[in-house]
């Protein structure tokens, strides 16, 4: 009998062999024949499962948010208000080995939005969420009288999403801004104004 292959999780052996080199080596070095090469197998293998390689890309793109948006909703499940808006927060900025590992892989990946435009797309996707999510925790943080009821959800959504993002190019391009407590106090800046009496 012929045997069966399961196209699904050689996929994510793809996905997590490019992932494992660009945390390593850098984007740059994440070519197709490195990907391979980390496998243990030929170039022309990937390609079996992948059109090509701008696919790969697609789908570590689509997995580094999916696993984000997976442990923010983790991480929230019990928390609300400002806890909630600061444990999500902490799941994008690369805080800690793990985000930081992820902001090399998307960063990497933003320098070929231009090029394709399904990458923006993901993105646009997965921001849509993270806005929600936002917006509802700072519903939350208002009715708790953590931040003041004139606050601007939409456009303190927005900022702190922005900072998140900003802070992982200033991580990978090794920014003083980059590092860790100062990404922190930014965020707190940020929310500074908006905090009620009770939450200063």
């Amino acid at each position: 009998m012929p045997k069966i292959v399961d196209h699904s999780e050689r996929r994510d052996r793809i996905v997590d062999a490019y992932l494992s080199v660009v945390a390593r080596d850098g984007g740059a070095a994440a070519t197709s024949r490195a990907v391979a090469a980390e496998l243990g197998v030929a170039t022309g293998g990937l390609w079996h499962y992948f059109d090509d390689f701008d696919a790969v890309l697609l789908a570590a793109f689509s997995r580094i948010f999916e696993n984000t948006t997976t442990r923010i909703r983790e991480r929230t499940a019990n928390e609300a208000g400002l806890d909630a808006v600061e444990a999500m927060l902490r799941e994008i900025l690369p805080l800690a080995p793990l985000t930081q590992r992820e902001a090399t892989v998307v960063v990497t990946f933003w320098g070929r939005a231009a090029g394709l435009p399904a990458l923006g797309a993901i993105q646009s996707r997965v921001e849509e969420t993270w806005r929600e999510l936002l917006g509802r925790f700072i519903d939350e943080a208002v009715a708790a009288d953590e931040l003041v009821a004139r606050v601007p959800k939409d456009d303190l959504v927005d900022e702190l999403l922005s900072l998140a993002t900003a802070q992982q190019v200033e991580y990978v391009v090794r920014s003083s801004i980059g590092a860790p407590a100062r990404q922190w106090s930014l965020v707190q800046h940020a929310l500074r104004p908006w905090r009620s009496a009770r939450s200063s």
